[in-house]
């Protein structure tokens, strides 16, 4: 088996369009979301990457129960969400605002 692949840096402004897209309509998602981007995004690998970008097209309300795991996630972002969620403050974050009703209608 051979040495990973060494990914190109990333253009700032992408970058910066990335972080735009992690701005959603709650605060744990932006969170999550968020620190995903700044401490794993640029070591994963391209089709983590491109799972990443595709995540974010996601409805808010999806990406959220998906974080939860109220609702399993296709197969492509399984391993993603897994990874996003990994952190035991983000699921304890997560649960905190769901048991006080934050970020419900």
């Amino acid at each position: 088996m051979g040495a990973p692949t060494q990914l190109p840096a990333l253009d700032p402004k992408v970058l910066g369009k990335l972080r735009w897209a992690c701005r959603r309509g709650m605060k744990e998602l932006d969170i999550l979301l968020a620190r995903y981007l700044d401490e794993h995004f640029c070591s994963a690998s391209s089709a983590e990457q491109g799972a990443f970008r595709r995540l974010l097209e996601t409805q808010d309300t999806i990406l959220y129960r998906y974080c939860l795991g109220e609702q399993p996630p296709p197969p492509e972002f399984a391993a993603l969400i897994e990874r996003i969620t990994a952190s035991p403050a983000s699921r304890r974050n997560l649960l905190s605002h769901q048991s006080s009703g934050a970020g419900r209608c």
